[in-house]
């Protein structure tokens, strides 16, 4: 499969991208590693701690989610694009890492628009490895699907 609309290719590759994050994101709760799953952080910037356990808490902060990492997607997908795709696995963790870890969840979430801000040493790392095997997958997939084929 080929994608070369760059939009699309980085929308569908940051949702895809999402899976193997969120997986780990689970088993990092589950175990007692980290205190918050992703979708409560997400789901706090609109609703109290106690209400992203809900079901409709579960939507809304999945939707949430999704934003960012399709627009992480774009960038990728643009920064691949303009660079090449040598070291694609670099450039996925790299703007993953400055865009989401660092000036989202290290920058305007410490502003306090988000009712769950985790403040602990385990959830952050949790967060920061999902960062790195989403940046990880992204690349891979912009890479993969974004390649032109000569005829």
């Amino acid at each position: 499969m080929v994608i070369r609309d760059r939009i699309a290719l980085g929308v569908l590759a940051g949702i895809i991208a999402t899976i193997p994050a969120i997986l780990v994101n689970m088993l990092s709760v589950n175990l007692g590693f980290a205190k918050w799953y992703s979708h409560q952080i997400g789901g706090s910037i609109y609703l109290h701690p106690g209400l992203t356990d809900s079901l409709q808490g579960f939507l809304l902060g999945a939707l949430t989610w999704l934003i960012p990492a399709m627009a992480l997607g774009i960038i990728t997908s643009y920064v691949i694009k303009a660079t090449g795709e040598d070291f694609w696995w670099l450039k996925g963790i790299a703007v993953t890492l400055i865009c989401m870890h660092l000036i989202v969840y290290g920058f305007l979430y410490s502003l306090g628009g988000a009712t769950i801000v985790p403040f602990d040493f385990a959830t952050n790392i949790s967060i920061y490895v999902e960062n790195i095997i989403y940046g990880l997958t992204l690349g891979y997939l912009i890479k993969r699907w974004g390649k032109v084929t000569v005829s």
